[in-house]
């Protein structure tokens, strides 16, 4: 996938940050329109070790705002990097496919 990050993604990225501190956003997915508008989109999005996956995707869905339907799967780092070196997870087709949008410095 590539292409500019539209400016719902970019918010949607932006809220994110300030709400969980992540270690990575990933675009997994982008619907459009037939005029190219988004109509929806998957984010991944990768925390630390100490904070519970289940926790920040509630935060994100109950805390977050966005005028599209917007879905999240979140991974902590450390499952992050053990599924992202298996070929057949989906954690490895994202970071080899997907649009890397935010990495924490």
């Amino acid at each position: 996938m590539s292409g500019p990050v539209n400016d719902i993604i970019g918010e949607m990225v932006q809220q994110i940050i300030k709400l969980c501190d992540p270690c990575m956003i990933y675009l997994v997915s982008r619907k459009t329109n037939t005029a190219g508008k988004v109509t929806s989109f998957k984010l991944c999005v990768v925390v630390e070790d100490s904070i519970l996956p289940e926790q920040v995707e509630t935060k994100l869905l109950l805390k977050t705002d966005c005028p599209v339907p917007c879905d999240f799967i979140v991974y902590n780092i450390s499952d992050w990097d053990e599924c992202a070196e298996d070929d057949c997870s989906f954690a490895y087709r994202v970071e080899n496919g997907g649009d890397r949008l935010y990495v924490k410095e």
